[in-house]
């Protein structure tokens, strides 16, 4: 599906934020559709080609290319300054378009004084339009802390007795489980949750009476794929999985379950 990137406003002088090679970083993931909450914790390394993200305090997982926990603000143009949490940020803007899906983003920085690199993220939103429906459909945000430019080498060092190996199939499954920071921070609207849903329409048979009920069904799926994974990434001792009722909204979850 094409992807199109609408221009936010006139170019301004400022340069896009820049947030270095290598940098450690601490954030939540906030989705207010399912009350998520998910903390992370994250080094990189783009000169020796390497990253690593802790999600829940603790579950490692080692992407097979480097994951960048910033978005790539190319395409990103200065819209205001706004005040978060105290500090007095810059806030980044751009607006892509796929389908009748219209994603909204915006960012959050600080810099140092009378430089402009690198730059210090504060928060990353996005909020979801869908042309068909003529309605708000998905939100999340990631707030960042502990900022800096420095990662210790040894973390990314493998814990004894590990190695690496293929994703099973299906792989795009598995990497969304082990790395979903890669679609939080994509300004692409149409994520891997997306591409999620052909599969899931095929293996229970979904056949749905018009264009705006695919719509709203691939927005229940999304959210509850999301709330699935990251249910899993807790660690706990049951894991829980995608079944026939993922394009339910809640209050249909709500009233016959």
């Amino acid at each position: 599906m094409a992807q199109k990137m609408t221009k936010v406003k006139p170019d301004d002088d400022r340069t896009v934020p820049d947030f270095g090679k290598m940098y450690h970083v601490k954030g939540v993931i906030s989705l207010p559709s399912y009350e998520i909450e998910e903390p992370f914790e994250a080094w990189y390394d783009f000169e020796r080609n390497r990253s690593r993200i802790d999600y829940y305090n603790g579950t490692k997982e080692e992407p097979i290319q480097p994951q960048s926990a910033m978005p790539d603000v190319q395409g990103f143009e200065f819209e205001k300054m706004d005040y978060h949490k105290g500090s007095r940020c810059e806030v980044w803007k751009t607006v892509t378009e796929a389908g009748h899906k219209k994603n909204t983003y915006r960012l959050w920085v600080t810099r140092p004084e009378g430089n402009d690199a690198p730059a210090t993220p504060h928060r990353f939103e996005m909020e979801g339009f869908n042309t068909l429906l003529d309605s708000h459909n998905d939100k999340y945000s990631i707030e960042y802390s502990d900022f800096c430019t420095q990662s210790e080498p040894d973390v990314f060092t493998p814990p004894a007795g590990f190695t690496c190996e293929e994703f099973p199939d299906p792989p795009e499954e598995h990497q969304i489980l082990a790395n979903p920071i890669q679609d939080y921070v994509s300004t692409n609207p149409v994520s891997h949750a997306h591409r999620m849903f052909g599969p899931f329409k095929e293996k229970f048979n979904r056949q749905y009476k018009s264009e705006k009920e695919h719509e709203k069904r691939e927005i229940n799926f999304v959210q509850s794929f999301r709330f699935v994974n990251s249910t899993n990434r807790k660690g706990l001792s049951f894991t829980v999985g995608i079944n026939d009722r993922a394009d339910w909204s809640r209050a249909e979850t709500r009233k016959y379950c």
